[in-house]
């Protein structure tokens, strides 16, 4: 079971534009059961990324969509994590019975509300992205190997 602050990864699952996405990290941000356009969820996550280089580190702060974590803010599997960002708009649903994830870390408590808070500047901007397409469908782990 995972709880709000939890790292998990998810083998496979469905992003943007329909497209079949392998192992990712999400932060997750609800774990609540709730519905969304009728269908059931218990887990919100938002997308977690690395810098490639320092290039890539700069333009993805420019956009106040992405948070920086840094590896003293959380842990995954006892190691610290990489410097990298998290996609705060883009709120991914899916449902523990259908989804296979892994909880392997968390992140820091004060990473949590830093998260929340851009969430809710965000939603005020109208600029939240939610992706429900893991509740619609069982996702074919199969597929990926």
């Amino acid at each position: 079971m995972c709880k709000i602050g939890d790292i998990i990864a998810v083998p496979n699952f469905i992003g943007d534009g329909n497209n079949l996405v392998n192992t990712h990290y999400f932060v997750v941000v609800n774990d609540k059961n709730g519905k969304i356009e009728g269908l059931s969820f218990d887990i919100i996550g938002t997308v977690m990324s690395s810098f490639k280089s320092n290039k890539h580190k700069k333009l993805k702060l420019k956009y106040k969509e992405n948070i920086e974590i840094t590896e003293d803010e959380g842990k995954i599997n006892n190691c610290s994590l990489k410097d990298g960002y998290i996609k705060a708009e883009q709120l991914h649903y899916f449902s523990k019975k259908k989804t296979t994830y892994f909880v392997v870390g968390q992140v820091d408590g004060d990473v949590l509300i830093r998260i929340l808070e851009r969430m809710q500047y965000l939603d005020t901007k109208g600029k939240l992205k939610q992706n429900i397409e893991n509740i619609k469908n069982k996702v074919n782990c199969q597929k990926m190997l």
